[in-house]
């Protein structure tokens, strides 16, 4: 069966090509897929630069050929000309991330871009409704004034701009999303959701939480009213499961996608998204089965980190 949703390149492909990279992104357009995801954050002298650590990753990162040791400087420390000085074209391959990324082809020469670069190229290469998942990156837990500036600097740069029919905006932090909205409230977007496994308080796998590990630090914001809800927070709402609580939260605050981590997209799940009116895409889907199914229940696109997998579907 034909796959009807849309093949969105996560990061331009990251098991294919080094990641938010202009060659990635290029390389993606050729090769047919539907669109690319891509993350955005601000330096120093506030330019959006497309990367997804809020410090440079260690791992792909060379500075006079050497790998970078951590810890690394952090974005927004850095102005865009000292971003010019690193190359991010190859993972260090004795890293985990390269056991994790072994398809990756090294592009020797990368650097971390503006957004403005990503804009023209699209513009000249691409086709019409290509589409452009722009996440809007922050620590989550940071002062909401970080997250209301990186949304205020995406405003001022698509919103009289030829880029802004191409653009689909996502974010984890959903103060970032609500305060887009508020300026362009007809543009397209999707509320991302970490794995409800990680925000319910008290899902099953709670019990093997490591105290200081990722899950429950995750879990006791969540229970506590997570920074990154913004003024929607999902204990707020009514359902029977968090995850239907989660998606009441979504629709509350006007929004009209669901941006799920693949597990969440369940038959249940679908039905309270089709009710509440939002659509549904997955992320980051690396399996041909798990693409078939998804998209045979209905999601609009698929972000996956080989996109040529699903072009072979």
């Amino acid at each position: 069966m034909p796959i009807n949703a849309l093949n969105i390149a996560h990061r331009g492909g990251a098991n294919l090509w080094p990641e938010n990279t202009l060659e990635a992104f290029a390389n993606a357009i050729e090769m047919g897929a539907d669109g690319i995801e891509f993350d955005l954050q601000l330096t120093a002298d506030k330019k959006l630069v497309l990367h997804h650590d809020n410090r440079l990753n260690a791992d792909i990162t060379r500075r006079d050929g050497a790998y970078l040791s951590k810890p690394t400087p952090y974005i927004h420390q850095l102005t865009l000309a000292q971003l010019a000085a690193y190359d991010v074209g190859r993972i260090n391959p004795h890293s985990a991330l390269a056991k994790r990324r072994p398809t990756q082809q090294p592009i020797d020469g990368c650097r971390v871009q503006e957004f403005s670069v990503l804009c023209d190229l699209v513009l000249q290469r691409a086709k019409p409704n290509f589409r452009l998942y722009a996440e809007l990156k922050t620590d989550m837990d940071d002062r909401a004034q970080a997250a209301e500036e990186l949304a205020d600097c995406f405003v001022a740069h698509v919103k009289d701009h030829a880029i802004l029919p191409y653009i689909t905006l996502v974010s984890f932090d959903w103060r970032c999303l609500s305060r887009v909205l508020k300026q362009l409230p007809d543009l397209p977007h999707a509320f991302t959701t970490l794995s409800f496994s990680e925000t319910d308080p008290e899902h099953p796998s709670a019990q093997n939480d490591q105290p200081d590990g990722y899950a429950a630090k995750a879990r006791r914001a969540s229970a506590q009213g997570a920074p990154w809800w913004g003024d929607y927070d999902w204990r707020e709402q009514n359902g029977d499961s968090h995850g239907a609580r989660v998606l009441q939260a979504i629709a509350a605050a006007g929004g009209r996608g669901w941006f799920a981590e693949a597990h969440d997209i369940t038959s249940q799940n679908m039905a309270i998204a089709a009710d509440l009116g939002l659509t549904v895409s997955a992320w980051t889907v690396n399996d041909a089965s798990i693409m078939q199914t998804l998209a045979q229940a209905g999601v609009e696109a698929i972000i996956t980190d080989r996109p040529d997998i699903m072009l072979n579907l």
